[in-house]
């Protein structure tokens, strides 16, 4: 099922520390009904310079929010496993294991690792292009 405009802005500024809706409108330079309306699907279609806004502030690639608004974005951003290395043969042994050998809460915090991880390399990478 595909994660849509609402799901995408909803998720990725409770990962910014739980940020309020006002907080993130004032930051992107829109009201909090607008971002209100944009999580609860009112607002489908933002304008160019809110989706903007959303994609610096909540630190998301803007193709990311358009392929939300087309219906064509298939999971978060922060779990696309595309970043990964997985021809190293100890990684994807590593992978295998956390999948068939870990459950729960482990498993979660194995998961919560490596979001940490890639969200974090992803936005060293982001500074070094603005650089």
């Amino acid at each position: 099922m595909a994660v849509t405009l609402a799901q995408l802005i909803r998720e990725a500024r409770i990962r910014r520390g739980n940020m309020t809706q006002g907080e993130l409108g004032k930051q992107v330079n829109t009201s909090m009904e607008n971002i209100t309306a944009i999580e609860n699907g009112r607002n489908r279609q933002p304008n160019p310079e809110i989706i903007s806004g959303l994609a610096q502030t909540l630190d998301i690639a803007i193709e990311d929010i358009y392929a939300a608004i087309a219906g064509k974005l298939n999971r978060f951003p922060w779990e696309k496993v595309g970043d990964l290395d997985l021809l190293d043969p100890e990684l994807e042994l590593m992978f295998r294991e956390v999948d068939d050998q870990l459950e729960g809460e482990a498993k979660e915090r194995v998961k919560s690792f490596i979001r940490f991880t890639l969200d974090d390399e992803r936005r060293k990478r982001r500074k070094e292009k603005k650089e």
